[in-house]
């Protein structure tokens, strides 16, 4: 019996406490519940201002002399010397004389041809005088003139063909075109310069044997220099001839160039096609490479802005509300590798100025100001 008493009061002692414990967890103040704070991502932000823009297209490639020549030799001889010796660096001014071959045994040949000629004129002025007294004193001043040293003048005008016949018969025509053939040829053992230019190959030395077909250097201008670039298809379309184009070398110099030629034709392989810019500058180099970019003609109503706040190449990010990131289709006029031209918005609309990691449409964002 104690046992039991002993068991119930165990358990009343034990139901006590833990009704005191629940009413002292009742009488403490319950906190109220605070949902975490939301966050906000500071943006940059610009308006939209909607302006006439000039299509870029960025170029790169290689200067190339406009004036370039391989120089072969069209007559045989020995390279004589000269005032300059015609190596690899060495300039001259259009016109002046590059290479001299030995011309002696030509030109006394052709000596002697034009004596020849001179005898059939000589023997022809008696019949002339007597058949054609009309046309005498022409021919008779012709002769009179005539100096073998000296390249042969045009022959006098014929008055009928009479006297264009007793000419030809005499064989008077046929030796003056050979002769005009021989000084051609002797022409030949002169090399000039026919533009402005320096030497950047020399294969032959003073004195040695030249022979016809052999080729004895290159010629390249110093003056007139293109570029060639390969522009990709969608940037050709706004390429076109006389465009401006600016270049800047590697210590900041600016050069002013122009499109001279535009190779519409794709290349099936990297779908790009060929423009050729024209520069001249004196202190260009042949064989540097330049960048540049080309300014096209004119969109209106348009906004450059960076290729990377383009979504999908079709839409923005703009500001709605002063606190929330909307996605908005824009048309995009002009792609290119760095900018777009695009239009459809209005003008003081804020875009969103710089790429924002995880956008997403209805974001809620905070415009960083200046």
């Amino acid at each position: 019996m104690k046992g039991i008493l002993r068991a119930l009061a165990g358990l009343a002692i034990i139901g006590a406490g833990v009704f005191a414990a629940r009413t002292l967890i009742g009488m403490k103040e319950q906190r109220p519940v605070v949902s975490p704070p939301r966050a906000t991502k500071l943006v940059k932000t610009q308006p939209v201002v909607l302006t006439s823009e000039s299509p870029l297209t960025y170029i790169k490639g290689r200067v190339l002399a406009v004036d370039r020549i391989e120089l072969f030799a069209e007559v045989n001889g020995v390279v004589l010397g000269s005032g300059k010796v015609f190596r690899e660096g060495v300039r001259y001014e259009r016109g002046e004389t590059m290479l001299r071959l030995d011309d002696s045994e030509p030109k006394m040949a052709l000596l002697a041809q034009r004596s020849a000629f001179l005898q059939l004129l000589t023997s022809a002025l008696p019949d002339l005088k007597i058949d054609y007294p009309e046309s005498y004193p022409k021919w008779r001043d012709y002769t009179a003139r005539f100096d073998v040293a000296q390249t042969l003048d045009e022959l006098p005008a014929f008055s009928t063909d009479q006297e264009k016949f007793f000419l030809s018969n005499r064989g008077i025509l046929n030796q003056f075109y050979s002769i005009r053939s021989a000084e051609e040829r002797l022409s030949k053992y002169t090399l000039q310069a026919p533009f402005a230019g320096e030497v950047t190959l020399s294969s032959i030395n003073t004195g040695a044997l030249v022979r016809a077909g052999q080729k004895i250097g290159e010629l390249v201008s110093s003056g007139g220099f293109e570029i060639e670039s390969a522009v990709s298809r969608d940037a050709l379309a706004f390429v076109a001839v006389g465009d401006s184009v600016k270049f800047t070398t590697d210590n900041g110099e600016a050069l002013r160039g122009t499109v001279a030629r535009v190779l519409k034709t794709i290349d099936p392989a990297t779908q790009t096609g060929k423009v050729f810019v024209r520069v001249d500058n004196m202190d260009l180099r042949d064989g540097v490479y330049l960048s540049g970019t080309v300014y096209s003609t004119p969109i209106p109503e348009v906004m450059r802005i960076p290729r990377e706040l383009l979504v999908n190449e079709s839409s923005v990010y703009t500001l709605v509300a002063d606190s929330v990131l909307a996605l908005t289709p824009v048309s995009v006029a002009v792609l290119s590798e760095r900018d777009a031209l695009i239009s459809g918005l209005r003008e003081g609309t804020l875009l969103l100025a710089e790429p924002v990691t995880n956008a997403f449409d209805g974001m809620v964002v905070k415009r960083a100001t200046e």
